[in-house]
């Protein structure tokens, strides 16, 4: 099981019961925490042989949470993990859980240890998707994946609307997703902005300035389904598309509209110098070229 294929694990109802157990370092009794976690309408469902009021909604919840690291539990209690809690940081809850998900879900090991191993997969398929053809929240895309991937299609784990619905959650939350329309009629697209803006000072490091090349090496060490990632090279590998010219280092669609609007928006700058190694950026109706990136407004 993953968090892409237990749909009672979707993000904000994991961050709920996370933020609930952050301020006591000793955690809480899991009866009691279950009996405040689940909604009173379906609390009792599926009682245990003890008579502990269950449900599926709590219990897949707290398996995937604790997979991912973020609970810990004996036969009394649970609490936030000690590498979860983020110690001395005074971050809001919401932003100490994507620290700590960013940790597991984008380290192959952990995520395979973690079973978490198909959200990458997933992720780096869904970034190289062009985001001026929105796709259907109600729609999973199952036959654009075969078509693309073909016998590795099952490694996405988008095997139906559950898992790629329960996958859109994850991908928004973390930063790598915008859902637009209305309730009747949602639509995805592939939007990495946020996920770019949060780890901008972890990429740059002391510099103020990385040539457009080191700066997307470091962002796929962070998140290895960027370009250049091990997980997006794989990912490639097994894409029936069209490879890009050798010679022309271009970006996705997706990354170079969330590296445009983070420019309009001045957290960082797009530099192109004559004589320097670039990369081009197709944006829609034009490209551009970028040889550096600065972090803020260009001096």
């Amino acid at each position: 099981m993953s968090i892409i294929t237990t749909a009672p694990a979707v993000p904000n109802r994991v961050l709920a019961l996370y933020a609930s157990l952050l301020a006591s370092p000793t955690g809480d009794r899991k009866q009691r925490f279950e009996s405040l976690a689940t909604p009173p309408s379906i609390h009792g469902r599926g009682a245990s042989e003890e008579g502990e009021g269950t449900t599926t909604l709590f219990s897949s919840t707290i398996r995937e949470a604790k997979l991912l690291g973020i609970f810990e539990e004996d036969e009394e209690r649970i609490k936030v993990s000690e590498e979860a809690r983020s110690k001395g940081t005074k971050r809001d809850p919401e932003a100490r859980l994507k620290s700590h998900l960013i940790r597991v879900l984008f380290d192959p090991e952990r995520a395979e240890e973690a079973k978490q191993r198909g959200f990458m997969t997933a992720l780096a398929w869904f970034l190289r998707q062009n985001p001026l053809v929105p796709m259907e929240f109600g729609a999973p895309p199952q036959s654009e994946i075969a078509k693309d991937l073909g016998e590795h299609a099952h490694r996405t784990e988008l095997t139906n609307l559950n898992t790629w619905q329960n996958f859109v959650y994850w991908a928004r939350f973390l930063g790598f997703a915008t859902m637009t329309g209305s309730k009747e009629s949602k639509w995805v697209v592939p939007d990495p902005m946020h996920a770019i803006r949060d780890v901008l000072t972890d990429v740059f490091g002391e510099d103020e300035e990385l040539p457009i090349d080191a700066m997307m090496a470091g962002l796929a060490r962070i998140y290895p389904v960027f370009e250049g990632g091990d997980v997006r090279r794989e990912v490639e590998d097994w894409s029936s598309a069209v490879p890009e010219s050798p010679s022309e280092r271009r970006l996705s669609v997706a990354t170079s509209l969330a590296l445009q609007r983070l420019h309009t928006k001045g957290r960082i700058s797009l530099i192109a110098r004559a004589d320097a190694s670039s990369a081009i950026m197709p944006l829609g109706t034009s490209e551009r070229r970028v040889s550096h990136v600065r972090l803020g407004a260009a001096k």
